[in-house]
Parts: structure tokens; sequence; C-alpha cells
């Protein structure tokens, strides 16, 4: 389900010329928001949408008037899009007193749904097709090609691994979408237009963890296998983003810059070192999930806001993400919240030509890869 500024306002009975949104862009106040319904008035008097009770949701105006540097970025749908922002003003005061302590922090998800799936082949001749994305199984396949099941990829190799004789992964991602370039562009346009320093993470040692976990129970052989074909892909999907970050190095320089993926052995040891006294507590392991699968890629996501912390000992941090990660930017502010002041600037999830799906979730056809191309031109 979509929502809207203007209809949420109009559901809680508020209206829109009584709200700090009365001055905002109509295409903002009209823009499909995916989420959830998880939107509070705390303050009827300003009006103000506030989500998850982690962030409030603006326009770009509003937060200009929070950190005005960003006026000088340029995009062109920045005014079109509703923001969600929280504690911009207290990054913006160590931005005055201590600039060398202020950091962005960004990075995007590697791949959508559709554009890395599984093949699981059985010794009795079934084979079972799954999105590694979503870990979902794909139902109604054309030809009965396919045999169906109601578990995951996790609980599917888990109830049959032994029975397994082969998994084949296919990459049909050809290039980045547009809400991908912003996941990328943003944080290097926010750090520039800061001159202030940018640590970004590509997660592919998430994803891959992920699929340990799945293939735990095949045969060492398989497992080994599979692991390597999987990383051939993953770091495939990586090199992308590494070109366009080279590209936007040249074109937005910031103060300093670091970027966390798995080919970085380094870094990543010194963001596992880091991290470790803030995520690896028992009271924090038992609040991130129940599902043990993605347990230690939900480690990775909910810390990986407080990479500047890691890497350079940033003490303000302002994350440049997607609206999707609110949850981890709150659980991570929660968790550093005696070290680091922790404010955030999410941007919406775009939705896709099939008028449907956001980019993230639409089929292949509508993923139109390549289209951000004309903003670096």
């Amino acid at each position: 389900m979509f929502y809207t500024v203007r209809g949420l306002l109009k559901d809680r009975g508020v209206k829109l010329e009584e709200t700090v949104y009365r001055n905002c862009n109509e295409q903002m106040l009209d823009f499909k928001i995916a989420t959830g319904d998880f939107y509070e008035i705390p303050d009827v008097s300003n009006g103000i949408l506030r989500f998850k009770n982690a962030a409030n949701l603006l326009c770009y105006d509003m937060l200009c008037e929070q950190l005005p540097y960003l006026k000088y970025i340029v995009f062109r749908h920045k005014n079109m899009f509703p923001y969600y922002g929280e504690d911009i003003d207290k990054v913006y005061e160590g931005l005055r007193n201590e600039p060398e302590s202020v950091c962005v922090e960004g990075g995007p998800c590697l791949f959508g749904e559709h554009e890395v799936t599984a093949v699981v082949e059985m010794k009795n001749g079934e084979s079972y097709l799954f999105d590694y994305s979503t870990g979902k199984k794909y139902n109604n396949q054309e030809n009965g090609e396919y045999a169906q099941t109601d578990l995951d990829l996790a609980g599917f190799l888990e109830q049959n691994g032994e029975n397994v004789k082969d998994i084949a992964f296919h990459n049909h991602k050809s290039g980045l979408t547009y809400q991908e370039y912003l996941h990328v562009f943003f944080p290097f346009a926010t750090a520039n237009a800061l001159h202030v320093s940018l640590v970004m993470s590509l997660p592919d040692m998430s994803y891959r963890k992920y699929l340990e976990y799945c293939v735990r129970y095949l045969n060492d052989e398989l497992r080994e296998k599979t692991l390597k074909e999987f990383e051939e892909i993953l770091y495939n999907i990586t090199d992308m983003y590494i070109e366009l970050i080279e590209q936007l190095k040249g074109i937005l320089p910031v103060t300093r810059f670091a970027l966390v993926h798995g080919r970085d052995q380094k870094m990543i040891d010194l963001y596992y070192e880091k991290r470790a006294p803030f995520i690896e507590r028992n009271k924090v392991l038992k609040s991130l999930t129940s599902n043990t699968a993605k347990l230690e890629s939900i480690k990775d996501y909910i810390s990986m806001p407080a990479l500047p912390y890691y890497v350079f000992g940033s003490k303000y941090i302002i994350e440049v993400n997607s609206m999707d990660e609110t949850d981890s930017y709150r659980k991570c502010r929660k968790y550093h919240k005696n070290d680091v002041v922790m404010g955030c600037i999410l941007f919406p999830e775009l939705l896709s030509k099939d008028g449907i799906n956001t980019l993230y979730c639409t089929t292949l056809e509508y993923k139109d890869y390549g289209k951000y191309k004309s903003e670096l031109e």
C-alpha cells in the first residue's frame, strides 16, 4: 500500500494549511510513499508527521532550515521527495563547533528482487527456484519447470540439505537503478556540501553470511563450490558500485573517504573489532531478531550507521540512506547514544514504472537500469 503526506494528514483529521507542510512542493505532498502505516502526529499544534517514533517527515526546504548547506546540493528530484530527518540540528551544531568530527555515512543494498536467483537441483531430479534477495521461493512457474515448496531458501536447505545435488546462481542484474544511484550520490553530495568526511559500505559480506548459514547442511565440496560461485556474482555487482563511487569521487570531493566491503579484510577486521563492545552483548543480540538465518547480516546492518565512529572516531554522524533503514538507524543510535550524536536524512523508495512496486521489488523489465547516468552528464 502507498501513502501520501496529503492523505496521511487527511486520515488523521488534520488540515494541510494548519501544518508545517502548507508551503511544501505539491509533488512532494502527493508523492507515493511505500511504507507501512507507522505514522503519528505527537504534537497537533505543529501537525508534523513522525515515522516509527524515529524521524520526522520533512520536505527539502525543511531539511535546509535545519542544515543550510543542503541548499547547495543539486539533483533534479530533490524538491519532489518527502524525507525523514532526525537530530539534524544537533549535527549542525557539531559542524559549527567541531567540523573535523562530523561525518556522513551511507551505502546501498546491492541488489533487489528478481535480480539474483538460486536454482536448487535435487538428487531425485526436481529443481526449486528461489529469489536470493528475499530468500523466498517462486511459485507458479511456467510449464511446471520448477517444483513447489512452502519453505524459504534457508528452511528448504536445512530440511533437504543431504538430498541437494547442486545449486546454481543466476545474475540478472545488468546495471544500477536510479534508487541505487541515489544511495551512492546523496551521501557524496551531502558530505561535499558540508565539507566533511564520508564513510560508505557495500555490504557484500552480509549477503555472503546469509548464504553461509543456508548451506551449512550441504557436504563440504558442494558448500565450497556454492559459496565460490555466489562470490563471483556478488563481487561483479559490487564492482558496479565501486565504478560509480570512483566517478563521484572526482565530481563531489569530500574531506576524507573510506569504503567498507568484504574484499578489504583490514577494514572489515577494524569494523568488527570496534563494534564488538556495542553489538556483541547478550542484551543487544536478544533484541535483534528471532530469525537466526539473518542474525549475522542484521548485526551488520544495525551497526553500519556507526562506521564513521569506528573508522575515523567521528563524534557527529549523519546517516544518508533509504527510509527502509529507519529501524537499523534507530537501533544503532540507541546502542551508541553515549558515544555518538547521530542524525539522519532518509529518502523514500521510488516507485517503478509498473505503478505497483518500488524499484527494489519490481521485475526486471521495470528496473530501468542506467537511467541515472543523465545525472552525471
